[in-house]
């Protein structure tokens, strides 16, 4: 699996946005930009990865997973849903396979619909 800088890069230029505009539009430094890219400084906050998920059209959960940070809204929802907590326990307790997650997110659709 790819680092972080390195997967922000790819995504930036598969869709030809330049390093300027990019940082630009998220209201960072180009050279901070460059520096995430070439790896020479940690992943940023978690306002920053949302808006480059955002600016670059990728899922915010994939970079978060990439920074190994957790969005802060996510940690928010656990720390106030001691349901979903227990849910998550179960499930990891549970060693479910991806084919069953699957399985339990098309559940979970169909109960909201």
């Amino acid at each position: 699996m790819k680092n972080f800088g390195d997967t922000i890069r790819e995504l930036r230029v598969a869709q030809d946005l330049g390093l300027r505009e990019t940082a630009g539009k998220i209201g960072i430094s180009p050279t901070y930009l460059s520096r995430i890219e070439r790896a020479k400084e940690k992943p940023p906050k978690p306002e920053v990865i949302k808006a480059l998920a955002k600016e670059l059209a990728t899922d915010p959960d994939v970079l978060f997973r990439l920074s190994s940070s957790t969005d802060p809204e996510v940690s928010d929802f656990l720390n106030d849903q001691p349901e979903a907590m227990e849910l998550l326990r179960f499930i990891k307790d549970a060693a479910f396979t991806p084919m069953q997650l699957e399985k339990l997110l098309e559940v979970a659709k169909s109960i909201r619909a």
